[in-house]
């Protein structure tokens, strides 16, 4: 009996730490941009909270001010539930991104992580960013 319950446990054990779901999600992804945040077209970035999406990737690359001390956060526009379909800004901005096919919904101030309740449990895919000395070059890769 205590062998079956070993069994048991060390069962459960492989299962609670090697079965867990794959949350890489195979989100696509295009090629990162540099942009020239003294362009007018780039104002929006100017201020904390000012968002875009700008024409890069693979459905758009969402672009958010996090800090006055130039931190940003980028993700990839495409739903990672179906990546032909571009996450858009809720309605009155609220740092929430939305599919407008599943419903799905991700919090755009952190780590792109879908909210309960949305049809994946996979995050939107997060470039990484870097500011030029020159305070006017971002990068996104």
């Amino acid at each position: 009996m205590k062998r079956h319950l070993f069994i048991i446990a060390i069962v459960l054990l492989f299962c609670a730490t090697g079965c867990r779901k794959d949350r890489t999600c195979g989100v696509p992804y295009g090629d990162g941009a540099i942009i020239d945040l003294s362009m007018p077209e780039m104002t929006p970035l100017g201020t904390v909270g000012g968002n875009l999406t700008i024409n890069r990737g693979h459905k758009g690359i969402f672009v958010i001010r996090t800090s006055f001390y130039g931190d940003f956060l980028a993700f990839e526009c495409a739903c990672p539930f179906d990546n032909d379909i571009a996450v858009e800004p809720t309605e009155g901005f609220t740092g929430l991104l939305q599919c407008p096919k599943c419903k799905s919904i991700f919090n755009a101030n952190s780590s792109g992580e879908p909210l309960e309740g949305s049809q994946t449990p996979c995050s939107l895919y997060q470039y990484s960013t870097l500011m030029d000395n020159d305070g006017y070059h971002l990068h996104i890769y």
